[in-house]
């Protein structure tokens, strides 16, 4: 006898598992980690190209993030956001900091390819308990047409 799964099962494994994903169950089956041993780092590529920010990947918040900044125009462009303001960043790579009185800057000439590491804790969870997604603007500095965002999945508790 030939069995066929129903319309809710054909629906209802891909919303469950989005949903695990999001509320960070099971997280350590999903990433393939280990119990105990660190998270895996996200990272979000940013192409600076023809005076705007090309931004693939995502972060998520209690992971470590990095930020690759490849500037691919003729001109030295900066790399901010307030996002800077609330964590720490370890800087590698080709770029520099510029110390502002809103937070630090990023810089990076034409050619050069940075990577900027931090991690964004958890901020305090509302009562519903649902993972959102959360918009960091990102621009730069010396141009200020040059604009991108950046996203960070926050997991909330319960």
């Amino acid at each position: 006898m030939k069995s066929r799964a129903g319309p809710l099962t054909v629906l209802f494994v891909p919303v469950a598992l989005a949903l695990m994903v999001l509320l960070g169950v099971g997280k350590d089956a999903i990433y393939g980690a280990e119990p105990g041993k660190e998270p895996p780092e996200f990272t979000i590529q940013v192409l600076i190209k023809n005076m705007s920010f090309h931004v693939t990947g995502y972060g998520r918040e209690g992971n470590p993030t990095s930020i690759v900044v490849r500037n691919e125009d003729g001109v030295t462009h900066g790399f901010y956001s307030h996002l800077f303001k609330e964590v720490p960043v370890r800087l590698e790579g080709d770029g520099y900091q510029i110390a502002g009185k809103d937070g630090p800057s990023f810089r990076v000439d034409p050619g050069k390819t940075m990577a900027l590491h931090f991690m964004k804790d958890s901020a305090k969870a509302p009562l519903t308990g649902i993972s959102r997604l959360i918009r960091h603007v990102i621009w730069c500095d010396m141009h200020p047409d040059v604009k991108g965002e950046v996203f960070i999945i926050e997991r909330r508790a319960e």
